[in-house]
């Protein structure tokens, strides 16, 4: 279920590599700019997911429920995989929501020498985007992805931490 996820995601950056190739072409050219490739690089994987990531969470299929009520995650996880028998509701709700949002955690912080608490509100907002947008094609909403997508920003802050990457606080 994953894997058609990515692929979902992946046939949508394939789409977008011409566009900001030629963006990016267009802007380097008319500022002037060297072309910096320890920025581009991380530019254009930062881009190229949150294009994958939009249409992953417009595209889709999805519920037209709404949850407003925090963590209730953990009870409908419970229900799902303990009385249902349903292991890919964990999966895809709990795992899933949170390590789509990693990247995020990881890009930010390389591009840009933000804080870690600019970060995860970038990622917050980021989130909470979707979430609203999400109310208007009936594709339903959830207080606990926002949570969880959030903490996936926060453990991505810490990953770039660990592998050598500095920030303000």
């Amino acid at each position: 279920m994953i894997l058609d996820y990515l692929l979902k995601m992946l046939k949508y950056i394939l789409y977008f590599i011409p566009i900001y190739l030629i963006i990016r072409f267009i802007y380097i050219k008319l500022s002037k700019n060297k072309l910096n490739i320890k920025h581009e690089i991380p530019l254009f994987l930062l881009s190229s997911f949150l294009i994958g990531l939009f249409s992953l969470t417009f595209i889709s299929n999805g519920t037209n429920k709404v949850n407003l009520i925090p963590f209730r995650i953990f009870y409908d996880t419970y229900i799902e995989v303990f009385k249902n028998d349903n292991i890919s509701y964990f999966i895809i709700s709990f795992i899933g929501n949170i390590i789509i949002f990693i990247p995020l955690g990881i890009l930010i912080p390389l591009l840009y020498k933000i804080s870690t608490k600019k970060v995860i509100l970038i990622g917050f907002l980021i989130s909470l985007s979707i979430e609203i947008i999400q109310l208007f094609l009936k594709r339903g909403t959830d207080i606990d992805d926002l949570i969880l997508n959030t903490l996936g920003v926060f453990i991505g802050t810490l990953i770039y931490k660990k592998i050598g990457g500095k920030n303000e606080n």
